[in-house]
């Protein structure tokens, strides 16, 4: 079943890049770092404008390694639909929805999937002592017990499965509520319920946080992330 939804999902990535290639006239007019290309495939739902959010980008993320990041593909994907997601990271490729609210909803997205493309080229660094994932897993087991005491059917979840696991993130969002996580958690547990659907999003959603919002709230919740985030990007 897992190697059917991961032959389904080459699939639609390829029927993505093959309409890229088909396209004649692509639209090279921005460029982020002065040398990753942003292509507007399909427009921008809101009127964003783009060399302010360029300019923000730039100002807060590291200029990447050569190659890290080769096209930034803007464009109504139907990949993000069937997977409920509005942006990826893929072949050093970064794909974001044109369905955006305004600059700030375009803005993390990029840095979100900006952090998955550090884990390509960084992921040694970022987990081999096991440092992150063991803070990770421990956050985990307490979920595990706040909603086993709270009365959520918990059996089908393997809670110490550090990957990404759709029917969990589903779970969460639908029966647990994304709304009601942070009260049932006690506040603190993890920056945001996303972060827990798995170990690379505890990182991506830890990292855009740190960019993003406010470091002190990330050092009392995830004090080994934070560490581990300061040194990838000093």
């Amino acid at each position: 079943m897992i190697f059917k939804r991961l032959i389904i999902k080459e699939l639609k990535m390829k029927k993505i890049i093959n309409r890229i290639k088909e396209q004649q006239k692509q639209n090279f007019e921005y460029t982020l770092f002065g040398s990753v290309p942003i292509i507007i495939q399909d427009k921008l739902t809101n009127n964003i404008d783009m060399r302010e959010l360029i300019a923000a980008v730039e100002t807060l993320l590291p200029l990447p390694p050569k190659d890290m990041i080769k096209n930034i593909y803007v464009g109504d994907y139907a990949i993000f639909n069937d997977r409920k997601i509005n942006a990826l990271y893929h072949q050093n490729n970064l794909y974001i929805s044109n369905d955006q609210d305004d600059m700030l909803d375009l803005l993390d997205d990029i840095i979100h999937e900006y952090s998955h493309a550090l884990e390509q080229i960084y992921g040694d660094q970022i987990y081999s002592d096991k440092e992150i994932e063991d803070e990770f897993l421990l956050k985990r087991h307490k979920l595990e017990s706040t909603l086993k005491h709270q009365g959520f059917d918990i059996s089908k979840y393997d809670f110490y499965d550090v990957k990404y696991n759709g029917a969990f993130d589903m779970f969460l969002l639908n029966v647990v509520g994304y709304e009601k996580f942070d009260k049932l958690t006690n506040y603190g547990l993890f920056i945001t319920p996303y972060a827990a659907t798995s170990l690379r999003e505890y990182f991506a959603t830890g990292f855009e946080e740190y960019i993003l919002g406010d470091h002190r709230d990330l050092q009392t919740i995830s004090p080994s992330l934070i560490k581990k985030i300061k040194k990838l990007l000093n």
